[in-house]
């Protein structure tokens, strides 16, 4: 722990509208860096989600559903072809 210095983390909540649902998902996990959070929100595409957002501990968005979407497009794909 450094003396002095006031390390203030953000923890990135990724929240889903499901499908089939019309109440958000709170995700457990909170995550330190956007990055992991963009990386769990792409691996909730596949259920298809009606919305999906990150946002912080104080509510603000930082990654709406067509910022993941487009991170997702921008991934390198894990299946070859």
């Amino acid at each position: 722990m450094l003396v002095g210095v006031d390390v203030t983390l953000m923890p990135y909540i990724v929240k889903w509208i499901p499908k089939d649902l019309d109440i958000p998902v709170d995700h457990s996990i909170h995550y330190e860096q956007l990055e992991q959070a963009m990386e769990f929100a792409c691996r909730v595409l596949p259920l298809n989600p009606k919305r999906i957002w990150i946002e912080d501990h104080e509510g603000m968005m930082h990654a709406d559903h067509d910022r993941i979407l487009q991170h997702a497009g921008n991934r390198p794909s894990s299946t070859s072809a």
